[in-house]
C-alpha cells in the first residue's frame, strides 16, 4: 500500500496522483478518462477507460505439451472461463484426428465460442460473448430450470419405469455443463473487471463468490441427477412385483430433495427466508428416511438392486445436502439486506 497526500486545487477540488508505474501497466496517459466508483467499505476504485487492446491478444495452447485429449479440452475450458477471447491452438507437428475431434467437441459444449481459422498445425478459437447480453440472476435461473427438469424426469421416470425419461434427463447434463461454464466465465470477468461486475448485474464484490458457490452446487446437482438416471435405467433390470411397495418410498425421498432443492432455489430469487429455512428442515427427514430405506432393502431384496437403490439414496443425500448450503446462502442475503426478523438499531449509551 503506497501513501499519497490529498492536494487541494482551486477553491473546493481535492486532487490525488496516480502511482506512474499503474499508469504505464494500464496504458492511461495525460488526457485519459478514468473512472472512480465508491465500494461498500467507503474506498474508491479508479478504473481505466476499456480498450479494445485485449481482442488483439492471442492465447496460445501448445498441443505438444499436453499429455493427452482430456488435459488439451481442459486447457481450452480454462482459458474459456477466465474469460479469454482469442485462442491459438497449435502443434509444431500436423494435429492428429483425436486431437482436432476433442477441440470441436468441446467447443460445442461452450457458448459463443467457435473455430474461426485452421490450418494441419493450428485452429484459432474465437469467442464473442458480451456480457452485457447475459444478466446473471437470468443465466443462474436458466441452470435451476435444466437442474429442475431433469429432477422432475428422473421421479417420474422411477415412479412409471419410463426409461425414455431417464435418458432424457442424462442428456440434458450437456445443455447444464454448457451454462454452468457461462456462469465461470461471467463471474472470473465480474472479478476481473469491475464494468463487467455492473452490467451483469453485481453490486458488492461479495456476491461473486456467493454466486460461483451457487453455481458449483447447481453443476453439481445435475451431475449427481445425471447418476440417479443411470442408476434407474440399471434398476429396471432387476425390478418387480415384490419390490415396487418400497421402490414407492425410494421415490417419495426423490420428491422430499426435490422440493427442498426448488425451495432453496426460490427462496434465493425471492429474499424468502421462511422458504429457506423450510428446506433445510427437510434435511432431517431425507437422512432417516433414506437410513430406515437402505436397513430393508439390504435384508430383504436382491444384492444387485439393493446396490443400485443404495447408490440412489446417496446421490439424493448428496443433493439434499447442496440445497442446504444454497438455502443457508438465501438465509445469509436475507439477514444482510435487513427485514422484519433482524434489523439494525443504535445501540443504547448509558451514563
Amino acid at each position: 500500500m503506497e501513501p499519497r497526500k490529498i492536494q487541494k486545487v482551486g477553491y473546493s477540488t481535492l486532487s490525488v496522483s496516480i502511482p506512474m508505474n499503474w499508469a504505464k501497466k494500464m496504458g492511461v496517459t495525460k488526457g485519459d478518462l478514468v473512472f472512480i466508483s465508491e465500494e461498500n467499505d467507503g474506498a474508491l476504485r479508479i478504473t481505466p477507460k476499456p480498450t479494445k487492446a485485449e481482442d488483439s491478444i492471442m492465447y496460445v495452447v501448445n498441443v505438444d505439451n499436453c499429455d493427452n485429449t482430456k488435459v488439451l479440452a481442459r486447457v481450452i475450458v480454462g482459458n474459456y472461463v477466465l474469460g479469454r477471447n482469442l485462442i491459438l491452438v497449435e502443434s509444431s507437428r500436423r494435429l492428429m484426428r483425436e486431437q482436432i475431434e476433442s477441440i470441436r467437441e468441446v467447443t460445442q459444449r461452450l457458448l459463443g465460442i467457435g473455430i474461426i481459422e485452421e490450418s494441419d498445425r493450428h485452429l484459432l478459437l474465437q469467442c464473442s460473448i458480451d456480457p452485457k447480453n447475459f444478466p446473471l440472476e437470468t443465466v443462474i435461473k436458466r441452470l435451476y430450470v435444466i437442474t429442475s427438469i431433469m429432477f422432475k424426469e428422473s421421479i417420474d421416470a422411477l415412479i412409471d419405469r419410463d426409461m425414455e425419461l431417464a435418458k432424457d434427463a442424462i442428456a440434458r447434463e450437456h445443455e447444464a455443463d454448457t451454462i454452468f461454464w457461462l456462469l465461470a466465465r461471467l463471474l472470473a470477468s465480474a472479478q476481473q473487471s469491475r464494468l463487467v461486475s455492473e452490467a451483469i448485474g453485481i453490486v458488492d464484490p461479495m456476491e461473486i463468490v456467493e454466486h460461483n458457490l451457487i453455481a458449483w452446487y447447481l453443476e453439481m446437482i445435475g451431475d449427481r441427477l445425471n447418476n440417479v438416471s443411470k442408476n434407474i435405467i440399471e434398476l429396471e433390470n432387476f425390478r418387480d412385483e415384490s419390490d415396487e411397495s418400497l421402490i414407492e418410498r425410494l421415490s417419495q425421498i426423490c420428491q422430499i430433495c426435490f422440493n427442498m432443492f426448488d425451495q432453496a432455489m426460490k427462496s434465493l430469487f425471492e429474499s424468502d427466508l421462511k422458504l429457506a429455512s423450510d428446506a433445510v428442515d427437510l434435511y432431517e427427514a431425507v437422512d432417516l428416511e433414506e437410513d430406515s430405506l437402505l436397513k430393508e432393502f439390504l435384508k430383504n431384496h436382491d444384492p444387485q438392486l439393493s446396490a443400485h437403490v443404495n447408490e440412489i439414496a446417496w446421490e439424493l443425500r448428496i443433493i439434499s445436502e447442496y440445497s442446504t448450503a444454497i438455502a443457508t446462502i438465501s438465509i445469509d442475503n436475507v439477514l444482510k439486506a435487513g427485514n422484519e426478523i433482524c434489523s439494525v438499531r443504535e445501540r443504547e449509551k448509558r451514563s
